[in-house]
Formats: structure tokens, C-alpha cells, sequence
């Protein structure tokens, strides 16, 4: 399957878990006090430490892209050992878990059944995702799936409880695994190796690197909280549900890592031909959040209106981290230096390492920002304006040392002529929008729909790549 079809396949499962994970918090937030929603969340934070190690699932996904059979159960052994010992950690930690956080018992101990199901369907979903990143996608729509029916059937045969939502979730995971052991049984009829495995450990250090930036990360809501109030927090987060669609086009591009892992044969025009195709998405929903930024925040609370500016920086933010994640991933897929044997301290000389590091850098003066947000400004929509504002310069600083490395590998210069086009068909898109000036959900639906046709009308009047795209697509669909 192409590139485009790939990432394609990718963004509507990504739209399919946005609709079936809206029905299925619909149908538990509506049946656990807040409460035990909170401690559902706790667990879920406390899951996300316990499951840490999956980060030698990257070594995975590269070994097996470049034909090393026995990736898989190599990987496999890794995360056997580390989900024995996070197990056992989490079931020793369980009693002062329980007490410190106020979340019952039995859900604590019940968490420990999702370790093995995360760090297992970790190894093989990367295994999967390095050879047929299709089947991968397919394997979470089932996921979704799965879940959410679990979650009817509680709802509908027994009281839904914070134990019954757990299990609907452990359902999905299971639902995964069988349909991930069937699409990878040949990998797993080999035997593990040792010698993989300890290249897989030794280069583990790179992407244990990248944990720090994740912990600096979500250092902001707690300083936020501490600093400002929650109801800044509340101002801050709110606007995510609408940036995040931005950033949900970055899966468009989820082919391009692979691909580029094995084979490196035109590397520089897929990349550019990957960017123009996650832009083509990207650019006009990042223009309709900021047009429509009151009208869709008032659509969640009227209280939320006024953190139009927020919602307007978030946006921006998440469309420079698309192009910067997919820079990243095209950096580490054109990385040849660990296919042979390598000292891994000579790592600290790979695009894996110098990508990490950017990472890091943008994490800490995503932060930094925040805190001179904090102490600069003092009204709540301020404080949170200024704080995604923030995060907006540390993306973009990112972008700068991305773009300095990929340098003479990609040129961006077709990607902005195309940026720039998509931008100008957004004009009229947003105009046709505001002129709807939607402030119920039905009215921003027609938005959405009347926005969209003007938008991919102007595009095909003005874009050759799009016309010539939208010509292929046709095509196919009516051989079809």
C-alpha cells in the first residue's frame, strides 16, 4: 500500500477513535461520580510510569524494518521480563498507591493485569507497524471497537462501575492482541536472539534520553495550578480538543518512517511528497480553529468563549509540530549508522540522538515560557493565552534545529509553495465559515461541510499537485 493510502488508512482511525472515544467516555462519565473518574485517571497516570520501558519497542520497529527476523521475539522476551518486574513493582507499590491517592484497592490490583497486554501488544504492534503499517492501523480500530462494546454491555447487563470501565479497556487490549498474535505468527515462530537483544538494550540509553522531556512536558498544568488557578488550568486544556484535530493529520503521514527504514531510494521526494499531503489537511483546520476559536470553545461551555486567544496559539503550535514530527521521523528513517554493528556511545553522532535532544530542548523552553507567562501576566485567560503562546515559540525553535539537520536531505521549498496555496484556499473557507457564524453543534457541522466543499473547490482551481491527486483518487474509485 502507498505512502498516501497508508497514512490515509492512518487519519481515519484516528477520526474513528475521536467518535467511538467520545461514545465511550459519553457512557461512562455518565455513571461514575467524579470521583471515581478521577481515580480512573490516576490510574491511568500511574500505568503510563509503570509502562516506561516499552521504549525498547523502537529498536524493534527498526531492526524489523531492515529484515532482522527475529526483532519480534526478541522484543517479546524484553517486554516479558519488563512487565514481570513492572508487575511485581506496581503490586508491591499497590497498598501505598491506594492510600495516598484515594483510589479503591481492586482497581489498583486490576491495573496490574493491563501491564502485560501493553508492553506484549507494544512489541508486537511495532514488529507489524515496520512491515505492514496497515494491518497496524487495522489493529487499533479494533481496539476502539472493542472497548466501546465492552463498555455497552456493562452498561446495559450490569452497573457500570470504575472496576467495569476498567475491564472494557482491558477487553480492547485483549481484542488487540489476538488480532496482532494472527497478523504476526510467522515472525513469532522464530526463536529470540541474544545478540539482538543486547543491541537492543545498549541502544535503549538514545531513547531513554527522551523520557526527561516527556516529564518536563507535563510540568506545566501542575505549575499553572500551583501558580495561577484551576480555572486557568481549565482555560489552558479546554482548547486542546480542537487543536488536537490539527495534530491528528500528522497521521498522514505515519508511512513515511518505515518506508524510509527500508529502502532510502528517493528518501528527499517522499518526505516533501509526505509534508504537501499532511499539509493539505493541516493548514485548513489549523485556519478554522483560529477563525471559529469563540464560536467552538462556546460550543463546549459559554464560559470557554473567552479563551479564543488560547485556542488560536494551540492551534498554531500543533501545526508546526506536525511538520516538525514528521521531520523527526524522516531524520531517524534516513539514519543508517546502527544497521551495522555500533558502539552505542558512538549514537551520540545519529540523527536518533540529535532528534531526542531537540526534543528535550523544546520541552524545557515549552515550560520556561510558562513559567514567564505566570509571572508576567495575572488574569486566567492571560495566564493561558501566553502559556500555549509558549509552547507556539518552542515549536518553532524546534522546527529551526530540525530543518538545520535535515538541510541539503529535504528541501522545503515545493512543501511552502504548496503551504502557501493551502493558506490562500483557507481564505475563503474560513470567510464562508464566519459568515455561518455557528454557535450550535448542528450550525458547526454545516460549517465544517460548506468550508470544506469551498476549500477543496478553490484548492482544485489553484493547486496542480491537488488536481492531479484528486484526479488519481477519482480514478481508482471508479475502477472501483
Amino acid at each position: 500500500m502507498g505512502l498516501k493510502r497508508t497514512g490515509l488508512l492512518f487519519y481515519l482511525e484516528k477520526l474513528y477513535s475521536v467518535l467511538v472515544g467520545a461514545g465511550f467516555v459519553l457512557v461512562i462519565t455518565r455513571n461514575l461520580r467524579p470521583s471515581e473518574f478521577g481515580a480512573w485517571s490516576v490510574v491511568s497516570s500511574v500505568l503510563s510510569y509503570a509502562s516506561m520501558a516499552t521504549v525498547v519497542n523502537y529498536w524493534v520497529t527498526r531492526f524489523r524494518a531492515r529484515g532482522v527476523l527475529e526483532s519480534l521475539t526478541t522484543g517479546l522476551t524484553l517486554s516479558s521480563a519488563f512487565s514481570l518486574l513492572s508487575m511485581a513493582l506496581l503490586w508491591a507499590l499497590s497498598g501505598a498507591i491506594s492510600s495516598s491517592f484515594g483510589v479503591p484497592y481492586e482497581a489498583v490490583l486490576l491495573s496490574i493485569a493491563y501491564l502485560p497486554f501493553l508492553y506484549l501488544n507494544g512489541a508486537m504492534y511495532s514488529a507489524l507497524y515496520a512491515v505492514n503499517p496497515p494491518l497496524a492501523a487495522v489493529s487499533e480500530f479494533v481496539f476502539e471497537t472493542v472497548k466501546l462494546l465492552a463498555a455497552l454491555f456493562f452498561a446495559t447487563t450490569a452497573r457500570v462501575t470504575l472496576i467495569t470501565a476498567m475491564l472494557s479497556v482491558l477487553a480492547g487490549h485483549a481484542g488487540q492482541t489476538a488480532l496482532l498474535v494472527a497478523f504476526t505468527r510467522r515472525d513469532l515462530a522464530r526463536r529470540p536472539s541474544l545478540e539482538i537483544a543486547k543491541r537492543i538494550l545498549a541502544y535503549s540509553w538514545v531513547n531513554a534520553l527522551g523520557l526527561p522531556a516527556s516529564i518536563v512536558a507535563m510540568a506545566d498544568v501542575p505549575l499553572i495550578s500551583h501558580f495561577a488557578s484551576n480555572r486557568a488550568v481549565a482555560y489552558y486544556t479546554v482548547v486542546l480538543t480542537f487543536s488536537n484535530l490539527v495534530s491528528y493529520s500528522s497521521t498522514l503521514g505515519r508511512g513515511l518512517y518505515p518506508s524510509l527504514l527500508q529502502s532510502h531510494e528517493n528518501a528527499g521526494e517522499r518526505v516533501e511528497e509526505v509534508l504537501r499531503f499532511t499539509l493539505l489537511l493541516g493548514v485548513p483546520t489549523a485556519f478554522g480553529a483560529i477563525a471559529l476559536a469563540p464560536n467552538l470553545l462556546y460550543l463546549l461551555n459559554p464560559d470557554y468563549a473567552v479563551a479564543g486567544p488560547a485556542l488560536v496559539a494551540a492551534s498554531l503550535a500543533s501545526l508546526v509540530g506536525v511538520v516538525n514530527g514528521l521531520l523527526a521521523d524522516a531524520l531517524q528513517g534516513m539514519e543508517r549508522r546502527d544497521v551495522e554493528l555500533l558502539d552505542p556511545a558512538a549514537l551520540r553522532g545519529t540523527y536518533i540522538f540529535r532528534t531526542v535532544v531537540v526534543g528535550l530542548v523544546r520541552s524545557v523552553l515549552g515550560v520556561s515560557g510558562v513559567l514567564v507567562a505566570l509571572f508576567l501576566t495575572r488574569g486566567e485567560v492571560e495566564v493561558a493565552a501566553w502559556a500555549r503562546a509558549s509552547w507556539l515559540a518552542a515549536e518553532a525553535a524546534a522546527f529551526l534545529m530540525l530543518y538545520s539537520l535535515a538541510r541539503g536531505k529535504v528541501s522545503l521549498r515545493r512543501v511552502a509553495g504548496s503551504a502557501t496555496r493551502y493558506a490562500a484556499a483557507s481564505v475563503p473557507m474560513c470567510l464562508t465559515a464566519v459568515y455561518i457564524n455557528p454557535w450550535r453543534i448542528r450550525e458547526a457541522f454545516l460549517a465544517v461541510l460548506a468550508g470544506g466543499a469551498v476549500y477543496f473547490t478553490v484548492l482544485y482551481l489553484i493547486d496542480g499537485w491537488f488536481r492531479r491527486l484528486a484526479k488519481t483518487a477519482l480514478g481508482v474509485l471508479a475502477r472501483r
